[in-house]
């Protein structure tokens, strides 16, 4: 099995005093779902899943319309942000946000509505082992998000920093194998060619499509 695991495109920002924020994709993000959902396309992808966040679930759309594929929702895959206030990219925060980029420094996790680190590591995992475990496709598309991406990297890598490698791009992916025995090896990390490239065919790392004639 090939897991993708994508990050969201860029979100809009957005705060609220009185509720958590699910932020819709901007107008750039929604190209950036474009051409991730074009890109990925041209592969034989038979499962889509997302997590409950709305950035996730528009970024797959594009490629849930293409392949006719209905999405599975998973909360586990949710980011560690999932009850904050907040959301902005972290130099925004910085500026517009100062209480909310301090309370981050200080990791004041319930003044955030984060999850501790330990706990949104120990559903991410689970949520994976989850999947695993079931294999719902042989090439699986999962929507999620920085955090996500790297608590799933950093896993399988034996890392132990939370957010070693948290800080995808938005609209990235990375490429993840799993052997029948349920070990994964990562295979790439935060894929971008989809922006400046084409294409109408997968030609895979071993081949996989490739035409002498």
């Amino acid at each position: 099995m090939e897991v993708i695991l994508a990050r969201h495109g860029e979100p809009l920002v957005e705060s609220s005093r009185v509720a958590p924020v699910d932020p819709a994709l901007t107008e750039r993000g929604q190209w950036q779902a474009q051409r991730l959902g074009r890109w990925l396309a041209c592969e034989p992808i038979d499962c889509v899943i997302t997590s409950t966040m709305r950035r996730a679930q528009q970024t797959a759309v594009p490629l849930q319309e293409q392949l006719g594929l209905a999405p599975q929702v998973v909360k586990d895959f949710d980011e560690i942000d999932r009850q904050a206030r907040v959301y902005a990219p972290i130099h925004v925060l910085e500026q517009r946000f100062p209480d909310y980029f301090e309370a981050i420094k200080r990791q004041d996790w319930e003044y955030l509505g984060w999850d501790p680190p330990e706990r949104f590591t120990a559903r991410v995992i689970a949520a994976w082992e989850d999947l695993v475990a079931r294999r719902p496709g042989e090439r699986v598309f999962v929507a999620c998000h920085g955090g996500v991406i790297g608590a799933i990297t950093s896993h399988l890598l034996g890392v132990q920093k939370h957010f070693a490698f948290a800080n995808a791009p938005f609209a990235s992916y990375s490429r993840i194998r799993v052997a029948s025995d349920g070990r994964g090896q990562v295979h790439s990390a935060n894929e971008v060619g989809h922006f400046c490239a084409t294409r109408d065919r997968h030609i895979g790392p071993d081949g996989e499509g490739f035409d002498s004639a």
